[in-house]
């Protein structure tokens, strides 16, 4: 039984690793094409928003809550290109989004972004529908490969171990 459990383990565990190098790997080709191709469109900002997310309390203790808030801001926009209208709500030409410890935080990043402002965004004609406002690249694609790699090797020490 204890050989079962320590496949299911490593299965979780690699299966994690494998996915956060994947994704991190894909962002990154992905991020520097589009910004090596990315030409400047006008676009109108929908909305302006920052969502919330908590996680669960797990400490069932009177009075003690281990719950976390984690803030994300988030902003919607229209562009058209080659005639053709899209939306997209990245700040930076990456699908993996940064999320922050407080509201504020979260609501300064998003400040100079009001609905229905015209703002410039950019976008790469081979890749329309993943346009974006800010043109520089994003670190988190380098996080997740980085956190891909540490779940990997920290699988291979435990499996030692086994």
């Amino acid at each position: 039984m204890d050989y079962v459990m320590a496949g299911i383990f490593a299965l979780v565990f690699g299966g994690l690793g494998i996915m956060l190098l994947v994704v991190g790997t894909r962002e990154l080709f992905i991020q520097r094409n589009v910004m090596a191709n990315a030409v400047e469109v006008e676009a109108v900002v929908l909305s302006a928003t920052v969502t919330t997310s908590s996680s669960v309390d797990t400490d069932q203790r009177l009075l003690r809550d281990n719950s976390t808030k984690s803030y994300v801001p988030e902003v919607r926009f229209a562009y058209t290109l080659g005639g053709v209208r899209y939306e997209s709500d990245l700040l930076y030409p990456t699908v993996i989004v940064n999320g922050y410890a407080s509201r504020d935080s979260a609501l300064a990043e998003i400040q100079e972004y009001t609905q229905g402002a015209k703002v410039r965004a950019y976008v790469d004609s081979s890749n329309p529908q993943r346009g974006f406002l800010r043109f520089q690249h994003s670190t988190n694609p380098q996080w997740f490969i980085v956190a891909g790699v540490l779940t990997l090797v920290f699988l291979a020490i435990i499996w030692r171990f086994l």
